[in-house]
């Protein structure tokens, strides 16, 4: 199976109260973060997004900052695939 690093970057979404981490960020490097890049961890019972909302913890609702950067290295497996699908489906509900 081969890897292929992206000019994306991905980044844990982490409370600066409670150290809660509500999702990820998933974005092109030297474009402006938006809260459609945000993709919610498993069991997410925050809000939903829309454009011009902040992120703040779905836990105890503090600040946020973003945590552990890499870039992002795709690999071809059903994860990738459903990560790409939801990604996709936020743009158009944002559209």
């Amino acid at each position: 199976m081969s890897s292929e690093t992206t000019d994306r970057l991905i980044a844990d979404v982490k409370c600066y109260f409670c150290g809660h981490i509500s999702g990820q960020i998933i974005a092109q490097r030297n474009k402006p973060i938006r809260v459609e890049n945000f993709v919610p961890r498993p069991g997410f019972t925050g809000a939903p997004l829309k454009p011009g909302d902040r992120l703040r913890c779905e836990r105890c609702g503090g600040p946020v900052f973003l945590e552990d950067a890499e870039p992002l290295s795709f690999h071809t497996t059903v994860a990738d695939e459903a990560l790409k699908k939801r990604l996709a489906s936020r743009r158009e509900e944002a559209a």
